[in-house]
């Protein structure tokens, strides 16, 4: 008879994997979004949504294609966000007064009565996940990772600034979609 394996992942050869910082960063997401799900899944909130009302109820009237924008999210995951806020009827839309075609996003009341509640306890599941940092660590965590993701990417799109962003710095490059409308901007064609 074999004696039964110890911790079956102790015997998975991770290769170079944890010398990838996207590999770390991914695991230290599905850390922090398991404390985040465990804390406040009573609430239905997750954290796309948690940032969505933040934004919305820092940013009243903000339009929902600005809130993708925002968020770095496609308009339909950003029209996802806003109908799932609006069944838990933390949110709604509202006319724009000077265009016809575009809708502002408000906190309702109830929204505006849950917000304390639901900030208290992601600023409760930040104090558990950041428990392991000292407080210098922290501010160096931090202060890396707002670097990390102000710098331009090399690849692809680089995620949208707002103003107020810590990541305001992040540059858009030739090509790349226009924040209006998210369409690729088409460069002139030579002749």
């Amino acid at each position: 008879m074999q004696p039964a394996a110890a911790d079956p992942a102790a015997q998975v050869d991770y290769a170079s994997l944890p010398d990838h910082v996207g590999y770390l960063l991914r695991l230290a997401q599905l850390r922090v979004w398991e404390d985040f799900y465990a804390r406040l899944s009573a609430t239905g909130i997750t954290p796309s949504l948690y940032s969505a009302l933040v934004l919305i109820e820092r940013n009243p009237g903000l339009q929902q294609s600005r809130l993708g924008e925002a968020l770095g999210v496609a308009r339909s995951g950003a029209m996802t966000m806003v109908d799932r806020l609006e069944r838990q009827g933390l949110v709604e839309r509202r006319p724009a007064p000077h265009d016809r075609r575009a809708y502002g996003l408000f906190l309702t009341a109830d929204g505006r009565r849950r917000m304390p509640e639901i900030v208290a306890m992601v600023q409760q599941h930040d104090r558990q996940i950041n428990a392991v940092l000292s407080a210098t660590e922290h501010r160096t965590l931090m202060t890396l990772l707002k670097k990390f993701v102000a710098a331009p990417a090399q690849r692809g799109n680089s995620l949208p600034a707002m103003e107020g962003d810590p990541t305001v710095s992040r540059q858009k490059r030739s090509g790349s979609r226009t924040p209006r409308t998210g369409r690729r901007q088409s460069k002139p064609r030579e002749e």
